[in-house]
């Protein structure tokens, strides 16, 4: 009989078990982190390219 390889996800199932759940929230958590991010540049660079032009 054969010994499972150390990095064989079959041999330890139980250890994966919520992998995919894990993969959605962290990819919503990433989505909502980018949205925050895009609502705050997008006026912060406008008011620095405001800012910007006014000095030069």
């Amino acid at each position: 009989m054969q010994k499972p390889a150390r990095n064989d996800i079959a041999a330890f199932p139980e250890l994966f078990a919520d992998m995919d759940q894990f993969i959605e929230e962290l990819g919503d958590s990433i989505r909502r982190a980018s949205l925050r991010f895009a609502v705050a540049a997008i006026p912060g660079g406008g008011l620095v390219l405001f800012i910007l032009s006014r000095v030069g």
